[in-house]
């Protein structure tokens, strides 16, 4: 992109605002505030810059977390100090535990009147001061209190740099007021907009890591993980397992990469996983992960009884990661890069066997999804509110999921189609969806937007609801409003007698159809199949305030004390066997009970 001339006399602000312009998404997303506001001013004056206020810098922070997601730039934030630094928490978190690149830009106190200067410890000088590195160094790559206007030359590149390197993440420059109004030279403005090309760090393996793990596999497996999205190749590896003729499963954080409709893909895995794809899991001799950290709700808190009687490979960017197998001695690791992916997959595997292939596609008929379990007949199913809803979808549309039991049902309901489907998974918070629906819209003026959110979720972020009728995004908003924390009143069912304390007692849920009216959001209530076979999207924003019943169950849904495949609601006759041999389904040297899944 072309660098912009800004006036003569030029600030560590506008070195700021038109490094954004330039390298970054234009538009910041900010609350603003004293300690911030020569770094507003200069976005406003930029002529290729921009800002987009927001009410809570929380959701700032997660519209820009939706950004890197749905358009490849990194998403900036731009906070005040103190409560305005310290409100980015939750959404830093959520790109950090999912690798997603965002640049969060803090003001601070003039360096004259800082804590450094006085000489003590004391707990807080200058006013809102706060020591904000210190708190997001463990949910970032790269967190850094500004010293000068030439530390600020060199860290704006360096930031960028971390963000987007090795295993992606957020990044925090911390900026006091005095520099963000100290005068640069043109030599420190051009050094500050000049990015250096990062190393790949990564160790790489014989070209032939690959296909010696997979020979004389009788039952191959590959395991597409976020990583494999993140790096820009799950396509190229869903197409070799297709020319291979190797079957795969994805984890939710890889779906959005990849067709789901093609022949050999097999579904999610984990506890809230298709059961097609976790009996493949548990069925396989070999299986070859690729970006995929395995985390308990892929493996269940018993990672023994994962796979049982594979041999594991894991590839990824992320050495510390792998560390966490070497205790498992049917694991085998490797860092690598998947960029680099192409140097490994340039064989095609030895024929597959077709008992192994046939016995995938003969599961699919006896395999019930359990949806229709989920609920009392009569009532509003979620999973068929899903469905239903989604054959209103434009094409290529951008979905974005909360947390809990709606983004179970989303997830596990959703068709393959060519929609950009996606959510927060790591940190999972409640209220992610709707700021990052209006990132999406905001990034992508042209694509339509659908979010779904719980009840409890749009309580926590309900203020966005005057940023989407500020910039008039016509975004369309799906309450699946259960009215409760449904996924932890099914966990306080199974383990805690019913008892539904927090969740459905003391727990309440205002009138969605006044708060509508009051931000001048249109409204409408579903309450019946009827409504939503009668229901017509509006072009502009919306409210679909969908009323299920308070019981609503996940299903399938692995409980505690259960292989991935043993799902509720459970099937107890032996029509869903897919092993070559008889396979016990609840070994009690692999049951933990130490580890309920939630």
């Amino acid at each position: 992109m072309a660098v912009t001339q800004l006036k003569a006399s030029q600030t560590g602000a506008d070195l700021i605002a038109e490094f954004i312009a330039t390298h970054c998404y234009p538009d910041a997303f900010l609350v603003t505030g004293g300690a911030c506001a020569f770094i507003v001013d200069a976005i406003g004056r930029h002529p290729s810059a921009d800002y987009i206020c927001f009410q809570h810098e929380q959701s700032a922070a997660m519209a820009a977390d939706a950004i890197w997601r749905t358009t490849g730039k990194i998403g900036v934030t731009v906070t005040t100090s103190g409560p305005g630094a310290t409100n980015l928490i939750t959404g830093i978190a959520c790109s950090w535990f999912d690798s997603i690149p965002t640049f969060h830009i803090t003001g601070q106190v003039n360096q004259n009147e800082s804590r450094e200067i006085i000489g003590a410890n004391v707990r807080q000088a200058g006013f809102q001061e706060t020591d904000i590195v210190s708190i997001t160094k463990e949910i970032t790559k790269w967190s850094k209190k500004i010293t000068s206007v030439e530390d600020l030359i060199t860290s704006l590149p360096e930031a960028y740099l971390q963000a987007t390197s090795g295993r992606m993440g957020p990044v925090l420059l911390d900026i006091p007021m005095n520099i963000q109004k100290e005068i640069i030279s043109e030599e420190q403005r051009l050094r500050g907009l000049v990015l250096r090309n990062s190393k790949n760090k990564s160790k790489q393996p014989a070209d032939t890591i690959v296909k010696d793990f997979l020979e004389n596999s009788q039952r191959p497996l590959v395991l597409i993980g976020a990583g494999s999205g993140l790096s820009g190749t799950a396509k190229v590896i869903q197409e070799w397992c297709e020319l291979s003729n190797i079957p795969y499963v994805a984890s939710w954080g890889a779906i959005a990469s990849i067709d789901r409709s093609w022949p050999l893909y097999q579904g999610t895995i984990g506890v809230y996983g298709s059961r097609k794809a976790n009996w493949a899991i548990q069925s396989a001799d070999k299986l070859l992960v690729l970006g995929s950290r395995l985390d308990n709700r892929q493996r269940t808190g018993n990672p023994q009884s994962f796979a049982p009687f594979a041999d594991v490979l894991v590839l990824d960017i992320d050495e510390e990661e792998l560390k966490k197998f070497k205790k498992q001695k049917n694991y085998f690791t490797q860092e690598f890069d998947l960029q680099e992916i192409g140097k490994l997959l340039n064989f095609q595997c030895q024929e597959t066997s077709q008992v192994w292939l046939e016995s995938l596609r003969d599961s699919q008929a006896n395999l019930a999804t359990g949806f229709n379990q989920a609920c009392s007949n009569g009532d509003l199913n979620p999973y068929f509110v899903v469905q239903n809803i989604q054959k209103q979808f434009k094409p290529k549309s951008i979905v974005v999921a909360d947390c809990g039991a709606n983004l179970c049902w989303v997830y596990q309901a959703y068709q393959p189609d060519e929609s950009f489907l996606f959510t927060a998974g790591g940190n999972s918070p409640m209220g992610y969806s709707l700021p990052a629906a209006i990132g999406a819209q905001l990034a992508n003026p042209s694509k339509d937007v659908y979010c779904f959110i719980g009840d409890g979720g749009l309580q926590m972020n309900v203020q966005e609801l005057q940023t989407i009728v500020a910039y008039d995004l016509p975004i369309k908003i799906f309450i699946l409003n259960n009215f409760g924390y449904g996924i932890i009143k099914q966990f306080q069912d199974a383990y805690f007698d019913g008892r539904h304390f927090a969740t459905g007692l003391g727990y309440s849920v205002p009138s969605f159809e006044k708060i509508a009216s009051a931000y001048g959001v249109e409204y409408r209530a579903i309450e019946t199949q009827e409504d939503l076979n009668d229901l017509k999207l509006p072009e502009g924003a919306v409210i679909i305030d969908i009323h299920l019943p308070p019981g609503a169950l996940i299903t399938p849904k692995t409980e505690m004390n259960r292989f991935i495949h043993d799902q509720y609601p459970y099937i107890e006759d032996d029509s869903i066997s897919i092993l070559p041999y008889a396979y016990p389904n609840r070994p009690s040297d692999l049951a933990n009970e130490s580890n309920p899944t939630v």
